[in-house]
């Protein structure tokens, strides 16, 4: 997604960085975005699994975890729309940048497939990063449609990338060339 609160780099650039690198690069935003790890469970809780996200190891790239990485998906915006509006949701306009897939470099990149559930994940939860075979991550997957549905009846907002096989890139991505995809 195009993050409504970008700020460009030193060399006037647009810029996804990992979580972590925004820490270092822009504090207060680190901050901001930190928090939407921060949530409650029904009890009123902190919810510890949505709080660990960011320090999650991820097992197939080297001494990485969630909070070093972009996320990105191969799913077409107009798809997840769609499934939100199928749900009942009437989501506002949703912009996203088209990263070209040949750009990241496999070594770095994997893709999760959500197999397991969430921090117990085993290297079988990520494919190998090919750009010629991301059709077979592009489709919103049932679980994800069902989700939405759930968190509709509960009058709830959902997470959009919920069961959403991820695109993980270690690194930051230059997006200031990059067409934007609004729906």
């Amino acid at each position: 997604m195009v993050p409504e609160d970008m700020k460009p780099n030193e060399e006037g650039q647009k810029v996804l960085y990992p979580l972590n690198m925004l820490r270092e690069k822009f504090p207060g935003l680190y901050e901001v975005k930190v928090k939407k790890y921060d949530s409650l469970n029904e009890d009123g809780s902190v919810n510890e699994y949505r709080k660990s996200i960011p320090s999650t190891i991820i097992p197939v790239l080297e001494k990485a975890t969630w909070g070093d990485v972009v996320q990105l998906t191969a799913i077409h915006p107009e798809d997840l729309k769609k499934a939100l509006i199928d749900a009942g949701f009437q989501p506002k306009e949703l912009k996203f940048y088209q990263v070209d897939p040949e750009l990241l470099n496999p070594e770095n990149t994997t893709i999760y497939l959500y197999q397991d559930e969430f921090g117990k994940d085993s290297e079988e939860s990520f494919g190998e990063y090919n750009p010629q075979k991301l059709n077979e991550h592009a489709i919103v997957p049932e679980k994800t449609k069902e989700y939405y549905k759930e968190k509709f009846l509960k009058k709830e907002r959902p997470l959009l990338f919920v069961g959403v096989p991820h695109i993980f890139h270690k690194g930051p991505i230059d997006v200031s060339n990059f067409p934007v995809i609004t729906v």
